[in-house]
């Protein structure tokens, strides 16, 4: 990441990487789904990332539905919980899941404040290795340590490939027939509008980051701009897009290496190129009328309707940033961050806030980097 990035907990940008020609001939996405899966199905062990959320739920669901086709043994669920952080608890719905499909045993990971961007499973990575994208890795390094010798399946990206696209006003217009609600009116004209004014749209309703000097907030928030102005009206063309994000690559890769290391592989399924294509391709200009329309159409067999429908979210923000976090910022010496783009006590008092910003953790571990080299922190 450059300084910007750091500063900004983000990297922004696209890698000109071309949708696959080829994927009308591929087959369905659930048929690349199954492609891909297969081959690790036929590692031990094969464990599926399951947190209850329509996500994690389709790809445990379509892993053990390929399973029990092969005769292969049957996938383990592996769920992370959080009893400190209430807003997180998914319990009921993964059990729906769980029932549904018939899988009786799974493995739970209980986590305090072992996640932690500062936390005991972070600090060894950024001690070998440095600062890293993506800096919330513990919780993802710590399946992959149960999964030695076999394979970690992940839903990552399924909000990216299944989720709302810049058409999808329009296209809950055309297919609805008129039966949608006022907002979507309201919407379709900013869907079909220039770049320029969609630009000056983000701009003004934007995310802001409080701890930056206000040159850069402003700089970074055109860039964010930037990425946002570039969605294609085209569904499909979107959905590619959303592969293409320097963000998810670089983070994909670094993941990888380091379940290299641990001899796993790691695999964000959804977030797979021949998937996304797949995807993309399928749902064409238009694509689906929204999030549950489209989790309907491609994987209506696999699961209750309410599952697939479902429109609460868990919430990691209080399972994030603990008691590591608080510690080091209140005995910060304000160095190891670079003070022309940042203002340190702005970004101390975010740490030491209730809900911290999750874009400011690339901050936080480089600043702690700076101590650690310095011999400042153990």
């Amino acid at each position: 990441m450059d300084p910007l990035e750091v500063a900004g907990g983000w990297v922004n940008g696209y890698d000109p990487v071309p949708m696959p020609l080829s994927m009308p001939l591929a087959g369905s996405p659930r048929q690349v789904l199954d492609r891909l899966l297969l081959p690790h199905l036929e590692r031990s062990p094969c464990l599926v990332a399951f947190s209850g959320g329509r996500d994690s739920s389709v790809l445990l669901a379509a892993a053990v539905a390929l399973a029990r086709r092969e005769g292969l043994p049957v996938p383990t669920p592996i769920t992370l919980s959080y009893p400190d952080a209430t807003d997180t608890d998914e319990s009921e719905w993964q059990q729906v899941v769980l029932d549904h499909l018939g899988v009786p045993d799974r493995i739970t990971v209980t986590v305090h404040d072992e996640h932690d961007p500062l936390g005991p499973v972070a600090t060894p990575v950024l001690r070998r290795h440095g600062l890293i994208w993506p800096p919330n890795i513990a919780p993802t390094l710590r399946m992959m340590t149960l999964a030695r010798g076999g394979t970690l399946l992940t839903g990552e990206g399924g909000d990216e490939a299944f989720g709302l696209k810049r058409v999808t006003p329009l296209t809950k217009l055309l297919k609805s027939r008129g039966r949608v609600s006022p907002r979507v009116y309201a919407d379709v004209p900013k869907a079909l509008a220039p770049a320029a004014l969609r630009r000056r749209s983000h701009l003004r309703d934007r995310y802001r980051r409080p701890w930056l000097r206000p040159e850069v907030e402003a700089e970074l928030a055109r860039r964010d701009a930037a990425d946002l102005a570039a969605f294609s009206l085209h569904a499909g063309h979107n959905t590619w897009q959303f592969a293409t994000r320097r963000c998810a690559r670089i983070g994909y890769d670094t993941v990888r290496t380091l379940g290299d290391e641990l001899n796993v592989a790691y695999v964000q399924a959804f977030a797979e190129p021949a998937l996304v294509a797949a995807v993309a391709t399928t749902g064409g200009f238009l694509g689906w009328t929204g999030r549950a329309a489209t989790m309907r159409a491609l994987f209506g067999d696999l699961l209750p309707r309410e599952v697939l429908e479902r429109r609460s979210k868990a919430l990691f923000a209080n399972a994030v940033f603990t008691g590591h976090t608080r510690e080091f910022a209140r005995t910060w010496n304000g160095t190891g961050v670079d003070t022309t783009l940042v203002n340190p006590e702005a970004l101390r008092d975010n740490w030491l806030s209730p809900t911290p910003h999750a874009p400011s953790m690339s901050l936080l571990q480089q600043a702690w980097l700076a101590q650690y080299r310095g011999g400042l922190v153990p």
